[in-house]
């Protein structure tokens, strides 16, 4: 009866693998793909696998809880909300929510919109035994159960109430363990209860055992089930079964595979398809017994043989094994589309070619293989079976094509030379590029048979037809016979009408056998052709760069018919092959994908490495088998063998499903209810009506067609920003080639395609109501029903009908305002333009007022040189008293006006902006005794003690214009003396705080009110106005001007009084402290005895007022000087031209050339005496002007005779000798 049994099960298992869409007689060649932390997983230790009601699927693993929807990973870890990173069990309930088995926290739920996690564990939860949850599943009647590590077996009923199941000593109806290592619900519902020390199944009252002995070992890792109920139970020492009529087998699979040892039955497909759990890795069930899968690691960049924690079967089929440290490996449904032959080193019945480069039909249904390793192989395709028919005859030069003539011989070309192979003897003959006769082309060849002869298309431009023995009788050139002389050939093939066809960068070109010549086909494209295959005997398919061409034979020529490009999913990239299958199906090679071509439906696919494929860069041509149609090609992983009726897209498409919508609200983001759409209603419905829980992809979409989603009305509020929306296609199948388009009705003007991503972003809304449509098409170009969301944006609360009256009311309240603001704006306008021209009204008078002043002081000093001049030479004669109380009378009158002028000059330039400061350091104390000495005389006339006090403090030396400080100071001391009737008057001087020097100016005179002291400092104002004037005379100018210049200085002036107290003037100067210019002691006698000291001059004296001439030479002769007085320059130039002077003093204002002028002709004649400036010009640009003219002194009307001495004086030091 045994072997009876085991011959069952062998037969199943070969009915098992006949049933699958495979190629017959061909083995099955699983591709699985490694997942691992590279590709987003939180650790390559897995413990188990699980799916929702929407297709998600949950992953637990030693470093968290991960999410997959074939795109990306959403991760929960201590950050996310867990309380423990290692999780032992992932399960996912009738309700959708997703329960955890942690390594120390106890059960963890995570709820159905995934936000919040809920914790069971001792210390919360009565009846617990432990928080360590190794396995966790529910039955149908609602209850969880859950498996702990020594606490039992735990049962949570709907209210949340928690029963703990223990093994009891002596109770065969017990648990045989306290450690339960996993759990399983077979397909009657029952519960099945792996532990460490058996397993056992529960009753509804207790638990049944499983008997003692009847595995192989009492430790059981796992239990799995068959649809018929039929339980595997894995185990250290190898997988045992019990049959669905309740029999147990300690080793099944003894018999049919003796030398592998099947630890586990990981699963059994929906195909009837074994996975087994080996030492040697992971198994799978073949006609021969037990298969080895061998696994190739990305990450250890080798072979693997891991260690597996369990398998999932998912909706589509795909599988999904769970690995401890090597991550999550998964083979998708349509694997078997695919088969593959690769070269293994260790295995000398494989390929011999790692690299197939070349393929061609042999007879008896067999193909030839040449590639990479310089051997002619011969493929059996209904066995799998590989002969190495030939080798070593290349040179170790890899082979290029293949073909078998008609004779039976086998022709195969490398670099440089061609080959002709016995296949029955293996004895070869060869031909080089250098032979003397019959040469081989040079560089690669492509092989044609067309007409009874071996075509050799060589790719350096030659073409040669050799018959049986391989003789060349012709040959053909670029640029001869017909061909191009500049033409790459890509392939060669024989045409419609049973020529020969070449094709290449400049078309498609047909050999006419009458004439010998090759001519273009007519009505071929004459564009670069990478391929062409014929459809029968009227189509031809034409491929060039992105396109593919239909053309119709009409016997003489073609004629186009239709295109597929780059809008139908074509790449635009070079085609490298084509061939066309018996259903009118077209399989072109490229480098980036297999692509399949449905001209009926006018739709593409294009299969990569996603798809099974060892590679998707192809370089040579696909190669139909006769016969069956299966198609070969080559690739640098191996050799790929298909059936073109086997590999066709899928007609539906699975669930999509809105994963996100959020929005971004302040700083925060809110999340909208998605309830993933109608796809999970779908699901849960289907599912029921299985038995499996689990829906198939076909009930899920035949569900969701035509209807809208489940997805509530999204309700956005004014000021949310951001809104995003992710959908998901719920495929792990190639999910990266899924497409994803949105429409937002009232926005978009069409749809908007987003790629791979799913994901759409809309910044900000308007107010409004809006529909988006979402579809999305898989890699099959199958398009999905669009999910339909609605959209409602709020407006603004200024948009309501009471804040559109208050807007209006604010408008017409605005509106006033704007009047208001208006009118007043043009008040302001008004105003300003007003003040501006006040403003340059005022600047023009004060111009015109500088010009009057400056005018008025040359127009004043010119008559007061002589009326000062003719009063100083009238006072050096004799004269009574009288008459010198009257001269003097005249002196003091002019010396009066002439100060009433400089005052009134000195305002103008402050005025004016044009007053120059002096920066020059000076001595404090010779500046304080000057001042003293001066003032000095006029306090002792009006019997008034003077007294002068310099603090130790006091700075020795000040940077600054000390002529000006003399001015302010002179005059404080002036105004002082002059209205104090009796007292005395002081002069206090220390240092600043800071730095400078304080001026004090005391007196004991009458003191001042308020009143006084406001008006003190105005121009032209007196303490007592005109009582004041009358009394004590002045103008009003002179503490104004005292007050501008100490502020010019950055100084201030400032006044204590009081009535009847006296009056105190502050002058604060806060001038640098430098060291005192050094004083050079001299023994210059005073001014008027100078002149007769030194000696009398000969001065040439240049004025055009006669009256000034007289004075000016007066008081030189009366110096003892000659002089020699000329009225304008020209006369000026003749007196120096015929005699010699030692000094010159020219007046600026001169008729015909003006003094700067004549000072230039001057020099420029050789004059080298010094020039004295002697003018009535008031403005500060005279002095700068004279210089650059070649003055060396400058003096100002009017002028007196001790000026003019120590001006004359100064310049003896100049004088040049006198020639002559």
């Amino acid at each position: 009866m045994r072997w009876a049994w085991l011959l069952l099960i062998a037969l199943a298992s070969v009915l098992a693998s006949v049933s699958a869409p495979v190629l017959a007689g061909l083995p099955e060649t699983p591709r699985p793909r490694q997942l691992t932390v590279a590709d987003g997983l939180p650790s390559n230790t897995i413990s188990r696998i699980a799916e929702d009601r929407f297709g998600y699927l949950w992953i637990a693993t030693s470093e968290g809880l991960a999410r997959y929807d074939g795109i990306s990973y959403q991760v929960w870890r201590r950050e996310q909300g867990l309380r423990d990173n290692y999780l032992w069990a992932v399960h996912v309930d009738a309700h959708n929510r997703v329960w955890i088995g942690t390594g120390q926290s106890g059960l963890a739920m995570l709820d159905t919109d995934r936000k919040t996690f809920r914790y069971y564990n001792r210390a919360n939860t009565p009846g617990m035994g432990d928080d360590t949850v190794w396995s966790i599943a529910s039955t149908p009647d609602g209850a969880l159960w859950f498996g702990t590590q020594h606490g039992g077996l735990h049962r949570m009923a709907s209210d949340g109430s928690v029963t703990r199941y223990m093994p009891r000593e002596g109770d065969p109806r017990s648990l045989p363990s306290d450690g339960i290592s996993n759990l399983a619900v077979a397909p009657d519902g029952s519960l099945w209860i792996s532990t460490l020390a058996g397993a056992a199944r529960w009753t509804g009252r207790d638990f049944e055992r499983v008997p003692e002995h009847a595995l192989s070992s009492d430790l059981v890792n796992t239990i799995s089930f068959e649809a018929d109920g039929t339980a595997w139970f894995g185990t250290p020492h190898g997988v045992g079964v019990r049959r669905s009529d309740g029999r147990f087998e300690a080793k099944p699979w003894a018999q049919v595979a003796p030398s592998m040892n099947v630890l586990d039955v990981l699963r059994r497909d929906r195909t009837g398809q074994y996975w087994f759990d080996l030492p040697q890795g992971l198994g799978i069930g073949t006609i021969d017994g037990v298969g080895v899968v061998p696994l190739f690691s990305t990450a250890s960049q080798g072979l693997v043989r891991p260690s597996w924690s369990g398998a999932y079967e998912d909706r589509e089929g795909g599988l999904w094994f769970a690995s401890n440290g090597h991550g999550l490996w998964y083979l998708p449904p349509n694997w078997r589309q695919f088969s593959v032959l690769t070269r293994r080193l260790e295995d000398p019945t494989t390929l011999s070619n790692a690299h197939v480069r070349g393929i061609a039909p042999a007879r008896g249904g067999d193909m030839w293989l040449v590639g990479s390793g310089g051997v002619l192989d011969r493929l059996d395709p209904e066995s799998g079976k590989i002969t190495h028919v030939a080798k070593d005859f290349s040179g170790n030069l890899g082979l290029e094509r293949v073909l078998q003539d008609r004779h039976g011989m086998v022709w195969v070309t490398y670099y440089g030379g061609l080959a002709r192979i016995d296949p029955a003897t293996g004895a070869h003959r060869n031909w080089s590029d250098t032979d003397s006769r019959d040469p081989a082309p040079g560089g690669t060849s492509e092989l044609v048979e067309s007409q009874g002869l071996l075509w050799v298309v060589g790719s350096d431009g030659e073409l040669q037809a050799r018959d049986a023995d391989g003789h060349v009788v012709d040959a053909f050139k670029f640029g001869e016979r017909g061909l191009p002389e500049y033409l790459t050939l890509e392939l060669a093939g024989n045409g419609l009408d049973d020529e020969l066809w070449i094709n290449g960068s400049q078309g498609l070109w047909r050999l006419n056998g009458n004439t010998r010549r090759f001519e273009r086909v007519a009505g071929s494209p004459q564009v670069q052709i990478d391929a062409f295959a014929l459809e029968g005997r009227q189509r031809v398919w034409i491929a060039s760069f992105g396109e593919l061409t239909a053309y119709r034979w009409d016997g003489l020529r073609l004629r186009r018919d239709f295109s597929i490009g780059a809008r139908q999913g074509l790449p635009l990239t070079d085609a490298r092959g084509l061939t066309v299958d018996s259903a009118g199906r077209l399989w072109m090679t490229t480098t980036r994908g297999l692509v399949r071509v449905d001209p009926q439906a006018r739709s593409v696919r294009v299969y990569g490495v996603k798809d099974g494929l060892p590679s998707q860069e192809f370089a040579g041509k696909p190669v139909p088998r006769p016969g069956d149609g299966r198609i070969l090609i080559g690739s640098p992983e191996g050799l790929i063998l298909f059936d073109p009726a086997v590999v066709r897209p899928a007609r539906n498409a699975p669930p999509l499903v809105i994963e996100t919508i959020e929005v971004r609200r302040g700083n925060q983001s809110v999340a909208f209810a998605t309830n993933a759409g109608v796809a999970a209603n779908a699901q849960a419905d289907t599912g029921k009506r299985a038995g499996a829980g689990r829906a198939t992809v076909d009930a899920i979409a035949a569900a969701t067609a035509g209807r809208r989603s489940s997805v509530p009305s999204v309700r956005i509020a004014d000021g949310d920003r951001d809104l995003r929306i992710v959908a998901r296609l719920l495929s792990f199948n190639n999910a990266q080639t899924n497409r994803y388009r949105f429409r937002l009705s009232n926005y978009d003007p069409g749809w908007v395609d987003v790629g791979a991503n799913g994901e759409r972003l809309f910044s900000q809304l308007p107010p409004g109501d809006y529909r988006l449509e979402i579809m999305a098409k898989t890699a099959d170009n199958v398009w999905t029903p669009a999910q339909v969301i609605d959209l409602h944006v709020d407006s603004p609360w200024w948009w309501s009908w009471w804040a559109l009256a208050g807007v209006l009311a604010l408008c017409a309240l605005l509106m006033l305002w704007v009047l208001l603001a208006h009118r007043n704006r043009l008040q302001r306008r008004l105003s300003w333009q007003r003040a501006e021209h006040e403003r340059e009204v005022a600047k023009q008078a004060s111009l015109a007022k500088t010009r009057f002043l400056a005018t008025l002081g040359h127009e004043v000093r010119t008559p007061m040189t002589g009326v000062l001049g003719m009063s100083e030479l009238l006072l050096d004669t004799q004269l009574d008293q009288k008459q010198r109380s009257y001269t003097q009378s005249i002196r003091s009158a002019g010396e009066h006006l002439l100060r009433l002028v400089n005052d009134a000059l000195d305002l103008a330039r402050i005025e004016s902006g044009k007053l120059e400061l002096a920066d020059e350091p000076f001595d404090l104390r010779a500046l304080v005794d000057e001042a003293s000495k001066l003032m000095a005389p006029l306090a002792q006339q009006r019997r008034l003690a003077f007294e002068v006090i310099v603090a130790a403090n006091a700075p020795r030396g000040l940077r600054g214009d000390s002529s000006r400080v003399c001015q302010v100071l002179m005059n404080l001391l002036g105004n002082a003396i002059k209205f104090t009737e009796e007292g005395k008057v002081s002069l206090r001087v220390e240092a600043l705080a800071q730095q400078g020097v304080r001026f004090e100016v005391a007196d004991t005179g009458p003191g001042l009110n308020e009143e006084q002291k406001a008006r003190l400092f105005r121009r032209f104002e007196q303490a007592e106005g005109a009582r004041t004037a009358a009394r004590y005379g002045g103008s009003g100018l002179g503490l104004a001007i005292c007050q501008e210049l100490a502020a010019a200085m950055e100084g201030h002036i400032s006044v204590h009084s009081e009535p009847g107290q006296g009056a105190r003037f502050v002058f604060d100067l806060p001038l640098a402290e430098v060291d005192p210019p050094r004083v050079v002691g001299s023994s210059t006698p005073e001014p008027s005895l100078r002149g007769l000291q030194a000696g009398p001059l000969a001065l040439l004296l240049v004025e055009d007022d006669p009256t000034v001439a007289e004075v000016i030479a007066g008081l030189l002769r009366v110096q003892g000087h000659r002089v020699t007085h000329v009225g304008n320059g020209l006369a000026a130039l003749a007196e120096v031209a015929t005699a010699n002077f030692d000094m010159a003093l020219l007046d600026l204002d001169l008729p015909g050339i003006n003094g700067l002028d004549l000072a230039r002709q001057l020099r420029a004649q050789g004059f080298v005496q010094p020039m004295i400036a002697v003018t009535a010009r008031a403005d500060a640009d005279a002095e700068p002007q004279a210089s650059a003219a070649g003055f060396d002194r400058f003096l100002r009307k009017p002028v007196t005779g001790a000026l003019l001495g120590e001006a004359i004086d100064a310049m003896r030091s100049k004088m040049a000798p006198r020639l002559g």
